[in-house]
């Protein structure tokens, strides 16, 4: 649900983690526009440019996209903003295919 009135739905994906400097942390949500990452140690400066990859299970197999970002929001809990500079038009409905496939119970995570 879009609890905020945002532009962009936000996912709770189960399925979804992203990986920074080489270290698997968990996704809080992810959107068509920005991701939150959990568990990111050591985060680079507000307005850092960088790119990470983010593992979507596709199939019989798990597929990592790379994107790029910058970094908008460092939270108190630890948690990391970024707003996409990519991944690009498919992206929205890809989130759209997981949230259904995991709603259906087939996307669960490790």
């Amino acid at each position: 649900m879009n609890d905020f009135n945002r532009v962009n739905q936000r996912y709770s994906l189960t399925s979804v983690d992203a990986i920074v400097a080489g270290v698997v942390c968990p996704v809080q949500n992810v959107s068509a526009t920005g991701i939150l990452i959990a568990n990111w140690n050591n985060p680079p400066p507000e307005g850092t440019t960088g790119s990470f990859a983010v593992r979507t299970p596709m199939g019989d197999k798990v597929s990592s996209i790379e994107i790029t970002g910058i970094v908008v929001r460092i939270q108190d809990d630890g948690a990391v903003a970024l707003k996409f500079e990519t991944p690009g038009q498919d992206w929205p409905k890809l989130l759209e295919f997981l949230d259904a496939k995991e709603r259906a119970g087939e996307g669960e995570g490790d």
